[in-house]
């Protein structure tokens, strides 16, 4: 291993420990990243246990840090991760800064940023990088793909946040949806499910089913959380479509059906 592969993981292990110590010291004054997000109150709120993702995800994560040292990992570490582990815990750690203080706006910005970075990753490993036994889907293909999803979907509910409200009462009562929260509600779902329908149809239906089932997990904690029947049938409708839709090999399976997405990988 060159010296400068050597920097290169000694680097994504003391971001990772940046990392997690940014969240933890955001947190401080709060239980969860949760607690953050129910500061803001918009119509796409999601259930607070959709942010256990993110906690499965930080593990995997420190998975990866490990992992990264072993030789059969070097490759896919180096040249299919490469620096942009880097600038995505970077670009995380700035989201969630500006998000706890207010700076919304900018915090939607940066989420996007962050989707473009992890993106690189997710696809570079996709096309390059397969996983050749279980450590590398569990600790190279699942962390990112889990990341990819959860970053795409916590964006959407960033840009609510930065964008939207919620209409109140005089007495402090959330009012049902006017028709442009409806129409932006609606965008936000159907954007959400055609990117779930998107990474199971990659590659001709060899797609990433993980990113998928994180966003159906995130329509899910929506119905859950969405008390309006304009905003919660909406939800539970595409909640239903993100979970079923990754499921067809395995419905076709059932059925004694066969199709070409029958080989579509769960991890990498």
């Amino acid at each position: 291993m060159s010296r400068e592969h050597t920097v290169q993981k000694s680097i994504n292990v003391l971001v990772y420990a940046f990392l997690i110590t940014a969240t933890v010291l955001s947190f401080s004054g709060n239980n969860s990243l949760a607690d953050i997000f129910n500061t803001f109150e918009t119509y796409f709120d999601p259930a607070p246990w959709v942010f256990y993702v993110w906690t499965v995800t930080y593990f995997l994560l420190g998975g990866f840090v490990i992992y990264q040292w072993f030789d059969q990992a070097h490759e896919s570490a180096i040249h299919g991760v490469g620096w942009h582990f880097v600038l995505s815990a970077i670009l995380n750690t700035l989201w969630l800064s500006l998000l706890e203080g207010e700076h919304k706006i900018l915090s939607f910005f940066v989420s996007v940023f962050q989707i473009f970075s992890v993106s690189f990753v997710f696809y570079k490993l996709e096309a390059e990088y397969h996983a050749n036994n279980w450590w590398d889907r569990l600790f190279l293909h699942a962390p990112f793909s889990l990341w990819h999803g959860w970053t795409v979907f916590i964006t959407a509910v960033t840009a609510f946040v930065a964008f939207t409200g919620v209409n109140k009462a005089d007495d402090g009562t959330i009012l049902p949806p006017n028709v442009l929260h409806i129409v932006l509600f609606y965008i936000g779902l159907g954007f959400l499910s055609f990117t779930a329908i998107g990474y199971v149809e990659y590659k001709g239906q060899k797609g990433d089913l993980t990113s998928a089932w994180v966003i159906a997990f995130g329509m899910w904690a929506v119905f859950v959380e969405q008390p309006f029947p304009t905003t919660h049938w909406g939800a539970l409708a595409a909640a239903i479509i993100t979970t079923l839709w990754p499921a067809k090999p395995y419905i076709w399976r059932a059925l004694g059906r066969s199709t070409s997405s029958e080989t579509a990988p769960l991890l990498g």
